[in-house]
């Protein structure tokens, strides 16, 4: 069988089980599941939205989305004129006929993306709130309070940003922030989660007041920390099942505190960290593994420099343990261990850059923290949260290049 004739068999045998995914989700309401069927047959009769290509699987879970707001709709399905574009502004174009009164911008299209997940769900009432004539800032229940100038920046936001990214960059950009602090604000949790938005809010004034002396590469270990001592419930798997303990400063502010200040406070956190991991609450708790974002083993041989030199070897490993996180956390002095968290809910993926030298065993080196959701390199730590320069900055930037991984400008 010829290559293009079976990517057409197993984009089809792809669409199918989307679609029996999609009717067992809608199974307990028969009208969602006839509008289901209904928007099936339509959009495969006049357009190139369902054709065996890789996009087909997800456009199909759009239409599961839609089925479930059938009861808004507002014209005629059969009405909608289709055609062949490209899944993006096919997806608006429907959605915009089912459901809206007013424009709505290509940006937030993306709401319709992905299955019926409790972040989704708000997503989509914001657009369909939108669509009504309710301007954005004025939407009930809305996370963030945005301005005037912050809603036209939103409004204006990149056409393939996911809503809640481009609602967080709109609040920065409002602030008058410098772009490099957004993109670095972009690369943390504070792209996608916009809870406790007038703490965020203070902290977002305190980095642009000090901007000078913070820089975009201390922005994501400040978040961290702030998650970490005020607003995240640590958990750890105990002999007795997993155990949430909560925020240890649930009143820590910004204000009255300088770079300084502050950045002495995160080395203290880090020292506290280190001495709880490799203390006896360490030998209590129980470690937990995660998937692998499945990138092999790189390694890069360096011949000796001299006679008398020997040859060094440079190894990165992906870390897919709890022990191994704390290893590398002691080792290096930062709070890579606080990150477990983060591995579990599939947020991160941690690698160890390793040196060795002659046959000894290989030493950390550099950390490095990857979004598996974007396959982009948001974090580089060395001892003591210290940037890669040099020699281990080459031999990174080579296996992003080998690896087809993104390199965040401030990482």
């Amino acid at each position: 069988m010829s290559s293009p004739l079976r990517f057409h068999r197993h984009a089809r045998q792809c669409i199918d089980s989307v679609v029996r995914e999609g009717y067992a989700a809608l199974a307990h309401d028969k009208a969602s599941c006839h509008a289901f069927t209904s928007l099936l047959a339509h959009v495969r009769a006049c357009s190139t939205l369902l054709r065996p290509h890789g996009d087909a699987p997800e456009a199909v879970r759009v239409l599961v989305n839609l089925a479930r707001y059938h009861r808004e709709f507002l014209r005629d399905l059969t009405a909608w004129p289709g055609g062949a574009d490209s899944m993006h502004r096919l997806v608006h174009s429907l959605a915009c006929h089912l459901l809206a009164r007013y424009p709505v911008p290509i940006m937030m299209t993306g709401v319709w993306y992905g299955k019926h997940t409790p972040s989704r769900r708000p997503e989509r009432r914001w657009w369909i709130s939108h669509a009504s004539g309710t301007r954005f800032r004025d939407i009930p229940d809305m996370p963030l309070k945005l301005t005037r100038k912050m809603e036209r920046l939103l409004l204006a936001s990149p056409a393939h940003m996911p809503l809640r990214a481009a609602m967080r960059r709109a609040e920065l950009l409002g602030l008058d922030a410098p772009r490099e602090l957004v993109d670095a604000v972009l690369t943390t949790d504070l792209a996608h989660d916009l809870e406790h938005g007038e703490y965020w809010r203070e902290a977002f004034h305190f980095f642009i007041n000090h901007w000078q002396d913070i820089g975009a590469a201390k922005i994501k270990p400040i978040v961290d920390f702030l998650y970490a001592v005020r607003l995240r419930t640590a958990e750890q798997m105990t002999p007795t099942g997993l155990v949430f303990i909560p925020p240890p400063e649930p009143t820590f502010t910004l204000a009255g505190r300088t770079p300084r200040s502050l950045q002495k406070r995160i080395d203290e956190w880090h020292r506290e960290l280190g001495m709880r991991r490799s203390g006896l609450d360490a030998h209590r708790v129980l470690g937990r593994t995660w998937a692998t974002l499945g990138l092999g083993e790189f390694r890069f041989h360096e011949p000796p420099q001299a006679d008398d030199a020997e040859a060094v070897d440079w190894l990165i490993d992906e870390l897919l343990h709890t022990n191994e996180l704390r290893a590398e956390g002691r080792t290096l002095h930062h709070c890579v261990a606080s990150y477990e968290w983060r591995c579990v809910q599939g947020l991160s993926r941690i690698f160890s850059l390793r040196r060795r030298s002659g046959d000894g065993p290989a030493q950390p080196r550099y950390t490095v923290e990857v979004d598996p959701r974007t396959r982009t390199i948001v974090q580089i730590r060395g001892h003591r949260n210290a940037l890669a320069v040099g020699q281990p900055r080459r031999i990174l930037g080579m296996w992003a290049q080998h690896m087809r991984l993104t390199m965040a400008e401030h990482a």
